[in-house]
């Protein structure tokens, strides 16, 4: 930090702030007129635990950060607690109060934290939370803790043990190994919640956490192995009857497995929170081993212990089954290899190159057919003057002069003596048109065998055509995984939403076979997840509901794929209530989206499409789980930017089921090529309804936009280059109509010509900032060697709307004819302005503003998201920084609302957030941010990231 900030005054800050913020909590944890707060009274201070445990960290107060963010997590799942357990937890967070006072004014007389309180309140609020707190690093390392390869004696967590230093070759094979391991655990351990007496599956965890622990001992990972030899002893003893599984223990190894795959990413910057998280997962399985001991670890005497001996001699004949059936499978199992996907990916562009260079070798072969062609032409033309010449030169004499007698002839012969019937006599026209008639002759048969060569070699280019596509084909099926294994994700999404909303759900799957590209999974989950979330949350009804509409007391959510043609289908489907169609529509009335008598008889169809607008939710309450405005929208630009697109068809008491249409591999498309201009751009065909050309009747000016008559249907028009911010263009008649699938529904785009459909290999736009929001998702290389661009049709509805060449359009037009000219606007600063700095705590706007006005910027600062906008809004900033969790208006709202205004739209946004999770990461710069900080954050990086928006030069003290 630069010399110039006082770190007195900031603590002072913060300790006012603090205490302010706690005084208020313990007033509503000790209410007047009854014994113990209700859960209304006090789950709206979980805001607060989350903006001390900020603040907290942000001054390197790692206990109170630690404490603020057990409060967080208890305030955020009060609703899910007991009668019984209500009276506990309000002691709890009493006492955990208390201490967090007692330290804040330690600190405020220049004391220190008391870190001996964190293990116990830790160890306490992790009895109650379905998904217990995570620890925050602490500031301190080389802690002695436990670790379960060292029994009772303590053992330093350092970096090397943590993130050892391996060969990077070895971890290439062994970290997709133990993923594959960590989904088998996953889906098993999910299997046998509540089915404890699966012997298989019981043994499959023994014997995969077995290989597991082997594997990461053989690569020197030793905190891998002795994480899974804890699991491994467990279900060892579980498989011998020693131990049952009871509840909370499939909670804790899937934690462990979690902390497994944090692991696997050997990210230094994670370090402190690995250190933390390995210490609690060693403790609690230490005490998990030790509950053998327990009366519930054991089995019972008497009558139970007889049943004990069958079922163990069943379980060991099983086991013997099992053990050969795996053998057996092991034997008939195909051999295989890990290659990367990166080489992959490699091979797969080589082969696009050999499909461009055949392309070319067919073209010119093309160019040689036409040149045979020509000389056959010429060779004909020639025949026939050769013929002339031939007809005319071949069988005349030398009547003029006399003949010579040859040389050799005996007296008184001579070849005049024959009459001109009786022989043939040559002069040099009569040899010469002989001559020439041979060659022709020649060069006629010489064609035949040339033309018939290049017919043989289109044929062999043709089957050099197949190979190459097959090639292909086969490289682009290597990088296909059955979608079956990211389905153990959301039974794992389902069984947390149901336990949180204290609902009875299972989840049917089919279709686990059905291969899609790896890419398109890793894009998919996110999406998949959130919906499975919604049609437990929104969809499945309360058990006892259920009951009353003659329904099973246990809801359904159906997840399916198939393959459809060149594209995968995915159903997310439950049999819950519907869609509240009537309350969607009410709600769009309520934010002004629609007037109240369209509502009334707008269709059920068009109504549904308002839950993908940003900020638009039904849900009565805001909490954690919904009601923030935030998922349908960001679902739908997930799938719309992999060209897909999704339906919704809902069914009022009978439930509501979401279609994903998706293409099997992002790399490979079939599109359509068209001509605008001088240039040809590819359109994949998922993306395109149908192709017209519209007749003069068809087309007509509506409030100054071309539409298209279309059957029953009227579709705006535009042409293709006015969209791009090429030249202006006219959609007349006389152009061919692309009619393309959009967000916002069909758009006509006119083109000059149509190239035809072509497989192309999209490569990549890289990640240069004029491509940043560009209307292109990729590019892509001809026959004839040149690049073509590949189209976004959902962003092309961003572009300002088409009208009539009579109407006046109030989009600028740019002459340049670069890249930058056909892509969104790009985000930019505005210098000689201030920054906008908008968060809820105090502590924070003052030392961040702090930071920032020591580099030379002024700031500005807003208390929540609301005041946040109001200021954007009334004064022009050169960057916006913003947190995500405030009141009125949370961040993900702000960025919506700031992008949808156009004097913000091109303003650079960077969020700054305790939440570093790639989902919260994900959605914010799928809402519009421009970067994304964790807290507590680093000055140094911070002005950089600033400096880099604003491209100011960095002033940061020494």
């Amino acid at each position: 930090m630069s010399d110039e900030f006082d770190r007195t005054q900031l603590v002072n800050i913060f300790v006012a702030e603090a205490t302010d913020e706690m005084e208020r909590f313990w007033r509503a944890l000790h209410p007047t007129e009854k014994l113990y707060p209700s859960v209304e009274d006090i789950v709206e201070y979980h805001a607060t635990g989350h903006k001390l445990k900020g603040a907290a960290l942000l001054y390197g107060f790692s206990v109170l950060g630690r404490l603020g963010g057990v409060l967080e997590d208890l305030l955020e799942q009060a609703s899910r607690f007991s009668a019984e357990q209500w009276p506990t937890i309000i002691q709890l967070l009493r006492e955990i109060s208390a201490s967090f006072q007692v330290q804040v004014r330690d600190i405020g007389h220049g004391g220190k934290e008391d870190p001996s309180v964190l293990e116990n309140f830790v160890h306490r609020a992790n009895q109650f939370l379905a998904v217990p707190t995570v620890p925050l690093p602490r500031v301190t390392s080389g802690e002695q803790l436990a670790g379960p390869s060292t029994g009772n004696e303590q053992e330093l967590l350092t970096e090397t043990y943590l993130i050892p230093v391996l060969d990077p070759e070895v971890m290439s094979y062994f970290a997709p190994e133990a993923q594959e391991y960590l989904d088998i655990l996953e889906k098993h351990l999910l299997h046998l919640d509540g089915k404890t007496e699966d012997f298989d599956a019981i043994h499959q965890l023994f014997r995969t956490a077995h290989t597991l622990k082997g594997s990461a001992y053989t690569v020197g990972f030793q905190a891998i192995g002795d994480l899974t030899h804890s699991i491994e002893d467990f279900m060892g003893a579980v498989r011998d009857h020693r131990l049952r599984i009871l509840p909370g223990h499939t909670d804790l190894l899937l934690r462990t497995i979690d902390l497994v795959r944090a692991l696997l990413r050997r990210d230094p910057v994670l370090l402190p929170a690995l250190r933390e998280r390995f210490a609690v997962a060693a403790h609690e399985l230490k005490e998990l081993g030790k509950s053998g001991g327990s009366t519930e670890g054991k089995l019972v005497r008497g009558e139970e212990e007889s049943q004990a001996t069958v079922v163990a001699e069943v379980g060991e004949g099983h086991e013997i089954d099992s053990l050969g059936s795996a053998d057996r499978k092991s034997g008939e199992e195909r051999e295989v290899i890990r290659v990367s996907r990166d080489r992959l990916e490699r091979l797969l562009n080589l082969v696009g190159e050999l499909v461009i260079d055949r392309g070319r070798l067919e073209q010119r072969l093309r160019t040689l057919d036409q040149l045979v062609a020509q000389v056959m032409t010429n060779k004909m033309r020639l025949v026939d003057a050769v013929q002339s010449f031939e007809d005319k030169h071949t069988y005349t004499f030398q009547q003029a002069t006399k003949p010579v007698d040859e040389p050799g002839m005996t007296a008184g012969a001579s070849i005049h003596d024959f009459g001109s019937l009786e022989f043939d006599q040559y002069d040099d026209f009569n040899i010469l048109a002989r001559r020439i008639s041979e060659v022709t002759a020649d060069i006629s048969e010489s064609m035949s065998q040339l033309n018939g060569s290049i017919r043989r070699a289109q044929d062999d280019m043709a089957q050099l055509q197949q190979l190459t596509l097959s090639m292909r084909d086969e490289i682009a099926r290597a990088r296909m995984v059955p979608i079956g294994t990211s389905f153990t994700r959301f039974r794992r999404a389902i069984r947390e939403m149901a336990r949180a909303t204290g609902k009875d759900v299972t989840l049917v799957t089919s279709g686990e076979q059905t291969e899609i590209d790896t890419g398109v999974v890793e894009r998919l989950v996110d999406p998949l997840v959130h919906l499975v979330r919604n049609a437990v949350y929104h969809g499945i009804e309360p058990a006892s509901t259920r009951v009353a509409q003659g329904k099973a007391s246990v809801g359904t959510v159906y997840l399916h794929a198939a393959h459809r043609g060149s594209s995968v289908v995915i159903e997310v489907e439950d049999d819950g209530g519907g869609l509240e169609l009537r309350k969607i529509k009410s709600r769009a009335v309520e934010k002004g989206l629609i007037r109240q008598e369209v509502a009334a008889a707008l269709p059920d169809s068009e109504a549904i499409k308002f839950i993908f607008l940003p900020g638009f939710s039904t849900a009565e309450t805001v909490d954690n789980q919904a009601g923030r405005g935030v998922g349908m929208d960001v679902v739908k630009r997930a799938i719309e930017a992999m060209n897909g697109h999704i339906e919704v068809e809902s069914v009022k008491s009978f439930g509501t089921k979401f279609t994903l249409h998706l293409p099997l591999t992002l790399l490979i498309a079939t599109a359509l090529l068209v001509r605008v201009g001088n240039e040809r751009y590819a359109i994949p065909l998922p993306s395109v309804r149908e192709v017209t050309i519209p007749t003069g009747s068809a087309m007509q000016v509506v409030t100054g936009r071309s539409v298209m008559q279309l059957g029953e249907e009227a579709i705006d028009v535009c042409p293709l280059d006015k969209l791009l911010r090429r030249e202006a263009g006219i959609a007349d008649h006389g152009k061919s109509v692309v009619i393309v699938r959009t967000s916002t529904g069909p758009l006509g785009c006119a083109v000059d010509e149509l190239l035809g459909r072509q497989e192309i290999v999209i490569k990549s736009l890289g990640r240069l900032k004029l491509f940043e929001r560009a209307v292109f998702g990729g590019a892509a290389i001809d026959p004839e060697g040149r690049v073509v661009l590949v189209l976004d049709v959902n962003r092309l509805t961003a572009q300002p709307s088409c009208e009539s060449p009579t109407g006046e359009s109030d989009d600028t037009r740019l002459s340049a004819t670069t890249l930058m000219d056909v892509g969104m606007p790009s985000v930019q600063s505005t210098p000689g302005f201030p920054l906008l700095l908008i968060d809820d705590s105090l502590s924070i706007r003052k030392f961040v503003g702090r930071m920032l006005e020591s580099a030379g910027y002024a700031v500005d600062t807003a208390s929540d998201g609301e005041e946040g906008c109001r200021k954007a809004a009334t004064q022009q900033y050169q960057l916006i920084i913003t947190d995500l969790e405030m009141p009125r208006l949370n961040g993900y709202e702000v960025i919506q609302a700031l992008r949808a205004r156009p004097q913000t739209q091109t303003t650079p946004i960077l969020v700054m957030t305790t939440r570093a999770g790639d989902k919260h990461r994900h959605m914010a710069m799928a809402a519009g941010a421009s970067g994304y900080i964790a807290k507590p954050v680093e000055e140094r990086a911070l002005i950089q990231e600033i400096q880099r928006w604003t491209g100011r030069a960095m002033n940061v003290g020494k």
